[in-house]
């Protein structure tokens, strides 16, 4: 459910131009969006970050 509430809102937020890419990708992170959700809302892929 928030899930939605999230992608709503990010999506709101990056087209217009508050958020970028990245700001979408620690969503992600955080587990508030999914893969799908970033390149739904991006229209690229997400690239998870490599830890070392």
């Amino acid at each position: 459910m928030f899930n939605n509430i999230y992608k709503i809102l990010v999506t709101q937020f990056y087209q217009s131009k508050i958020y970028v890419n990245s700001d979408v990708a620690y969503f992600v992170q955080l587990g508030w969006l999914t893969d799908k959700d970033y390149t739904d809302i991006t229209g690229d892929n997400y690239v998870a970050p490599v830890v070392k």
